[in-house]
């Protein structure tokens, strides 16, 4: 990883609510941008990042953790105002390229009424810069982390790995009800996956790493603890040695007050150190 000189500083965080989901702007030696929210996003997002002192131009890189309409929404607008490379998962180009969200797989009833009736799944259609097959290292673009390829909720998402224990995860878990609005910190299953028993298998490979605080797509963040609460999850950690332990000395308390009681009535003379073998 290179000499600790060379390492980015700690990333500064701001997460910004957009219409429906959430972007994230991640502030090293440089800003990069991770998602892009949905189509009719630019004025708030452009008012945030304004307000946050941070400029198009400024930008490193732009991720998009998966190519569903309210997450890539921006893509290509922002290529063209920024500039700056856009990295997408190899199992999503081609939903990219269509403009238009894969076929959404529902994973509870309230899902299917989202898919039926409030989901637009088109998108203006883009090509990444960047394709993500595996990991690729953020210190080029100003913070210390990695992007890597975890398909589960789409057959491209992505995870973004930051020092610290802080982790991007896109939708690969729902923060509260109500896409984030209710309960926010509590950590759920979301409304859709490609794959639902690899997107879970994903869960549990994070919860077994360094990472305490999930950053999400749709509410959160949320901790660690929140997670193996929220899907029912024994912590797959391995436990930490304890080490072998050393029992204290068992004291026969009538032996010792005898003794004492010997030392003042006898004029034996007992020391503490030799009463502490007791």
């Amino acid at each position: 990883m290179g000499s600790a000189a060379a390492q980015p500083p700690p990333p500064d965080i701001i997460t910004i609510k957009l219409s429906v989901s959430n972007v994230h702007l991640v502030r090293g030696s440089r800003t990069l941008l991770i998602d892009a929210g949905s189509k009719g996003d630019l004025p708030a997002l452009s008012a945030a990042m304004t307000a946050n002192g941070v400029a198009w131009k400024d930008l490193s890189a732009v991720i998009v953790t998966h190519a569903h309409s309210d997450h890539a929404g921006l893509a290509a607008e922002l290529q063209r105002l920024s500039g700056a490379p856009l990295l997408l998962g190899r199992g999503d180009v081609s939903m990219a390229a269509a403009g238009h969200n894969d076929d959404l797989q529902p994973t509870n009833f309230t899902a299917r009424l989202l898919k039926q009736f409030a989901i637009d799944p088109r998108y203006p259609p883009f090509k990444p810069d960047v394709v993500v097959d595996g990991d690729v290292d953020l210190r080029p673009f100003g913070v210390n982390g990695v992007a890597r390829s975890k398909p589960g909720h789409t057959p491209g998402s992505l995870v973004v790995l930051l020092e610290g224990g802080k982790t991007f995860v896109g939708d690969m878990m729902l923060g509260g009800w109500l896409g984030g609005a209710v309960f926010a910190t509590r950590a759920g299953e979301h409304y859709f996956h490609a794959n639902l028993a690899l997107n879970r298998a994903n869960i549990v490979e994070l919860l077994r790493g360094p990472t305490e605080i999930f950053y999400l797509g749709h509410g959160g963040p949320v901790t660690r603890q929140s997670v193996l609460e929220g899907f029912g999850m024994e912590d797959p950690r391995p436990a930490k040695p304890s080490g072998e332990k050393v029992s204290s000395p068992k004291f026969d308390t009538n032996l010792c007050k005898w003794l004492i009681s010997l030392e003042t009535t006898q004029k034996f003379p007992l020391q503490e150190a030799e009463l502490g073998v007791w």
